[in-house]
């Protein structure tokens, strides 16, 4: 078959599902899939699996309110980094723009901390978002600094302001850990400016209040500040965090920093290559000496059309996380996989 009869029928297969979405009236539904070949090159095996299935749907009554619901189930591989299979509600939340310098959002979403973090794992160009996000942003005994949780959030836009952005939650979680019932509280903070075109600088704060296993109170900070440099086809993307451990527990210090640079290259009208490399440094515990980590990463990704991403991805490390635990009253290794894989992400 002809090179030009390929294309053409290629086209008219796959154009029709570029949206990436079925919309009828004010209802969109969408459906998006990651699939992964890993090997992992310390416990010398490969499999197959389902990284991520969601489905969500998106209710837009009028051009103020917003109603969203997502879905996400998987099947992961069976390693010690990871568990084995899940299903999660991921987004649940309805949102009302009072004004471009207002809106309300109240239900179940993302805290307003760290751009990597609030950015889709959909559109990310590392799709590992590496050990800061890990083990302090996304996961802690205590809801993590910036995962999901039940709140209410304003926000709004300012752009006379050097198009001023903000963010401002309360939210509280009910969850268990080793079997044990706990609770927590965060109050979250963001502010973005965008001094001229293409540069997007951000701080933010959150400040949690939690019960442990036997019912003490404490409460915690994470500051952190982040940056997006994007000039041309060029994206610079900056960020850090520094604040307590809650799994170390009182006193106990973590800080980290990562940095990622891509460039994407038009292959064609339909393929777009963009290669991405990044570099990180984290600390989960400054009173744990040598337990500090310097992480690489970098992956190719192949965009077709809208609805289809390919990606080539390696990472490793040099040294050992190493932090206290509280619950096992020990300094214990934080897990960090070196690991080539294929991911295919797919969007209908």
């Amino acid at each position: 078959m002809k090179k030009k009869t390929l294309g053409v029928l290629l086209a008219s297969v796959l154009l029709p599902l570029t949206a990436g979405a079925w919309e009828s009236g004010d209802l969109r539904l969408r459906g998006r899939l990651q699939t992964r070949f890993e090997v992992d090159l310390e416990q010398e095996s490969s499999a197959f699996c389902i990284r991520r299935a969601r489905f969500d749907g998106r209710w837009k009554p009028s051009d103020r309110v917003r109603l969203v619901l997502e879905f996400e189930g998987a099947g992961l591989l069976e390693t010690r980094y990871d568990e084995s299979a899940y299903t999660e509600l991921k987004d649940a939340y309805g949102r009302i723009d009072v004004h471009e310098a207002l809106r309300v959002q109240v239900g179940y979403f993302k805290k307003p901390f760290s751009r990597l973090k609030m950015m889709s794992a959909f559109g990310l160009f590392l799709p590992v978002r590496g050990m800061l996000n890990r083990y302090a942003v996304a996961r802690t005994g205590h809801g993590g600094y910036g995962g999901r949780d039940v709140g209410l959030m304003l926000s709004g836009r300012f752009n006379r302001a050097a198009r001023l952005r903000y963010f401002i939650g309360a939210f509280s979680g009910l969850g268990f850990q080793d079997g044990l019932e706990e609770s927590h509280k965060d109050v979250v903070g963001r502010l973005q400016v965008r001094p001229h075109k293409g540069l997007r600088v951000a701080v933010n704060a959150t400040h949690k209040l939690y019960h442990d296993l036997v019912g003490k109170t404490h409460t915690v900070n994470l500051f952190g500040a982040d940056l997006r440099y994007q000039l041309g086809d060029l994206t610079l993307m900056l960020e850090g965090a520094y604040g307590d451990n809650v799994d170390a527990g009182p006193d106990h210090l973590l800080w980290g920093f990562h940095g990622t640079i891509a460039y994407a290259l038009s292959l064609s009208d339909t393929l777009v290559l963009t290669p991405a490399v990044m570099l990180e440094v984290f600390d989960p515990d400054d009173r744990i000496d040598d337990g500090r980590a310097i992480r690489i990463a970098g992956a190719l990704n192949l965009d077709i059309f809208e609805i289809c991403r390919v990606i080539l991805f390696a990472e490793g490390t040099v040294g050992d996380l190493r932090a206290y635990d509280r619950t096992a009253v020990a300094a214990r290794v934080r897990q960090v996989p070196t690991r080539i894989f294929v991911q295919v992400n797919m969007a209908f």
